[in-house]
């Protein structure tokens, strides 16, 4: 199924989450999902809810676009790397046998990098160091400035950690490899609170919704469904 339309058109741009995480990890899938900025050849994301009375400055010059267009690309429903997350998960929750919870974790990265024709994903799968960076806003005298990063997750499995950091490790990693299914990334996110998303600039819902929490419930644990 192809794009029925060009997604660089309107507001679609790299968002300053995926800048945090891609960027902190020096993910190879960058420039596979992303345009570089025009403006120093880098990615660079922006914030969700800005306020701009200069919107010409948050196009390619300064913001990476979608790496993507309507007669090339087509829209996947599920990727092989999804499933393989999906039973790592499963193995976190006990469904499947628990020692699988490494195993299909690492695969899902794996599969990823080859669904995305890049390579290094044993060297990515390994790194212990690496962690999300903080956002800074790439457009000149912005007013949204320096964000801290939203977590410190890093990538390499950890028998260790705790079944909670195991979980955002998890969603974290298949929240990237789902790219660019938009909804299925916001219902993980919804579902389990991971990734760890930068909020909103600007939340005009008068207290309704809580701007750290954003849109969803909460009183939801994360390791229940």
């Amino acid at each position: 199924m192809k794009l029925p339309y060009n997604f660089n058109e309107g507001e679609a741009r790299m968002s300053a989450s995926m800048d945090t995480y891609m960027n902190g990890y020096e993910d190879p899938r960058l420039a596979v999902y992303f345009t570089p900025a025009i403006s120093d050849g880098k990615y660079h994301g922006v914030r969700i809810g800005i306020e701009s009375t200069v919107w010409s400055k948050y196009v390619g010059e300064n913001i990476s676009n979608l790496n993507m267009d309507e007669s090339n690309t087509e829209i996947v429903w599920m990727t092989a790397a999804e499933s393989y997350f999906l039973r790592a998960e499963a193995a976190l929750r006990g469904w499947l046998a628990p020692t699988m919870a490494q195993e299909m974790y690492e695969r899902g990265i794996t599969v990823s990098f080859e669904e995305n024709g890049v390579s290094g994903a044993d060297n990515y799968i390994t790194n212990n160091t690496k962690t999300p960076i903080r956002f800074i806003d790439n457009v000149e005298n912005s007013d949204y400035g320096t964000v801290s990063a939203p977590s410190t997750i890093t990538i390499a499995w950890d028998n260790n950690a705790s079944t909670e950091t195991k979980l955002e490790r998890i969603i974290t990693q298949k929240w990237i490899a789902i790219y660019p299914d938009g909804p299925e990334g916001w219902a993980e996110f919804r579902r389990t609170g991971y990734p760890k998303l930068l909020p909103v600039v600007s939340n005009f819902s008068n207290g309704t919704i809580d701007t750290n929490t954003q849109i969803r419930p909460h009183t939801l644990s994360t390791i229940r469904i």
